[in-house]
């Protein structure tokens, strides 16, 4: 059946998570267009929203992804407002990354430009920086280990070289 499939379509109907609060999205939705990769095929993938019934959303798997990037994830509005909340707000800025990473290996699409937003959002921005640093060390230290490995495992090309630099200075 996976094989066959021309199309994969997940519904979401509710609207207090996205695809980036956890990595089950990325193992249910991504894992089957792995599978279909492995099996030699492409079927398109879609998100639907239909937490307000009267009015579904639909659109790519990769638009949503990128949607939420922008809307949320790497949304200076959103992260100021983690930042009121501490150690759980550091760990809530950080735990966008892992699905993130999550759909850069199991979709064909490239989400260099997401990871791009979201480095400039967190790690490169000084003051968001620091607060990770203090809020939630930890938190911190694996951001930072998952944007040095989505790039040496090929899932991102930073637009600048910068970026290693300031990874390479974050790792312990």
């Amino acid at each position: 059946r996976v094989r066959d499939a021309t199309a994969f379509v997940h519904t979401q109907d509710h609207a207090e998570t996205d695809l980036l609060d956890s990595l089950d999205y990325a193992a249910h939705e991504g894992g089957f267009a792995a599978a279909a990769d492995l099996l030699g095929a492409a079927p398109a993938l879609y998100h639907s929203d239909t937490s307000v019934p009267e009015s579904p959303k639909t659109q790519t798997l990769a638009e949503e992804v990128r949607r939420i990037v922008r809307g949320r994830a790497a949304n200076p509005k959103w992260i100021r407002g983690m930042t009121r909340h501490g150690y759980r707000g550091a760990a809530e800025i950080t735990r966008c990354l892992d699905p993130l990473v999550g759909f850069a290996v199991t979709v064909p699409e490239r989400f260099d430009r997401q990871f791009d937003l979201l480095f400039d959002a967190t790690l490169g921005d000084a003051d968001i920086d620091r607060f990770l640093c203090e809020a939630n060390p930890a938190a911190r230290e694996a951001m930072a280990a998952g944007f040095a490995g989505a790039i040496e495992r090929g899932l991102w090309q930073p637009r600048r070289n910068t970026v290693t630099v300031t990874l390479a200075e974050a790792r312990p």
